[in-house]
């Protein structure tokens, strides 16, 4: 009977997963220093990257804030990466994302929800970053809005530091699901100025919500529970064969 039980369950176990999917477990990257997707726009208003994994697209755009408010900004791609262009600026290393004078921060808005693991630097002077992870309806505008807002809006920002020196800047383990990632010099500047490009961001997988239980069809339904509805009843009639040979038995004795 044991040995039944445990085949029942891990029948309906199978079939369960058969039905719920799973996330795409390829790790994605999106090159932002090539070409850029195919049929979307790509100037300095706004970029599209198409991911490794063929499918995933991620929209870039640049921001700065002036230390009252935040405004648009233009975004340009080299072969270190992206980089912001903001009011006033111009030339090296002013064309990278950095924090002398303006503050400036990039918005990547993902297609699919993903697992963000790193994202890989150009070195222009310090690598000094802060981030915000978060889940959005829609690309989302941040004019008028302020660095305050951001750490309501999304949580407070994360720093991750770093030296005058290419490197690949890790997210950490934790709030870091989301479809929308902002990438900023460090906030506020802490007396090193940081100019970097964006080149690479990296990612563990798409993530799939789980479906919800009343989302199940009756297909779906019996899909799981079928098969152990029928492993019991073959349980049970097997018992009940059992049972009537051993009433025999004591009827003839």
């Amino acid at each position: 009977m044991l040995r039944t039980l445990k085949t029942v369950s891990a029948i309906a176990a199978f079939a369960t997963l058969a039905i719920a999917g799973s996330a795409s477990a390829d790790p994605i990257s999106w090159s932002t220093n090539g070409s850029c997707a195919v049929g979307f726009t790509c100037n300095s208003s706004e970029m599209n990257f198409l991911g490794s994994d063929g499918t995933t697209v991620v929209t870039a755009k640049a921001w700065s804030y002036n230390g009252s408010t935040i405004q648009s900004a233009n975004l340009g791609k080299w072969s270190g990466g992206l980089g912001v262009i903001s009011a006033g600026e111009s030339g090296s290393p002013q064309h990278t994302v950095d924090n002398s004078g303006n503050n400036d921060f990039v918005a990547f808005y993902f297609s699919e929800t993903v697992d963000l693991t790193s994202v890989r630097l150009t070195t222009y002077g310090d690598t000094d970053i802060s981030f915000w992870i978060g889940n959005v309806s829609g690309v989302p505008s941040f004019t008028g809005l302020d660095l305050n807002d951001l750490d309501v809006n999304y949580g407070a920002h994360v720093d991750n530091y770093g030296g005058n020196e290419n490197r690949t800047a890790e997210f950490g383990a934790g709030a870091e699901t989301g479809n929308l990632l902002v990438l900023a010099a460090l906030v506020p500047a802490n007396g090193w100025k940081d100019y970097f490009k964006i080149k690479t961001l990296y990612a563990e997988s798409i993530v799939t919500p789980p479906t919800e239980p009343d989302a199940v069809s009756a297909p779906a339904t019996l899909l799981v529970f079928g098969p152990a509805l029928f492993g019991l009843a073959v349980l049970r009639r097997r018992n009940a064969r059992k049972g009537a040979a051993v009433q025999k038995a004591a009827a003839e004795v």
